[in-house]
């Protein structure tokens, strides 16, 4: 996903997307349609959802840039960088403790 238009209604959340080269036009999250412009989704989802009042202009929707800013790429990336730097992901992870070996746990004498 590249960049997106968002606008809450009281009928759910209307999106514009655009993924490759086309714009999807959803509600909530099902798919309405393909356009080969926002503008084009925008007029569509206003023609099918008149009740929702969405409005005219791309320009009063919320635009959420390139997924690169969303914390789900982030971390994509984050494990990205892991996985090349020679980290296996699919290994288990081992706990190790931070306590010295000679200090004895809490609540627990020396003498007995």
């Amino acid at each position: 996903m590249e960049s997106q238009y968002v606008f809450p209604s009281s009928r759910g959340l209307f999106r514009i997307v655009k993924h490759g080269h086309r714009w999807r036009s959803l509600v909530e999250a099902l798919e309405v349609a393909r356009h080969d412009s926002a503008e084009a989704a925008l007029e569509a989802l206003r023609i099918a959802w008149p009740q929702a009042r969405l409005p005219q202009t791309l320009s009063e929707w919320r635009y959420v840039g390139e997924s690169t800013a969303l914390p789900h790429a982030r971390l994509a990336r984050a494990t990205n960088t892991f996985r090349t730097a020679g980290v296996d992901p699919s290994q288990a992870r081992v706990s190790r403790s931070r306590r010295a070996w000679n200090r004895p746990h809490r609540g627990v004498t020396d003498h007995g």
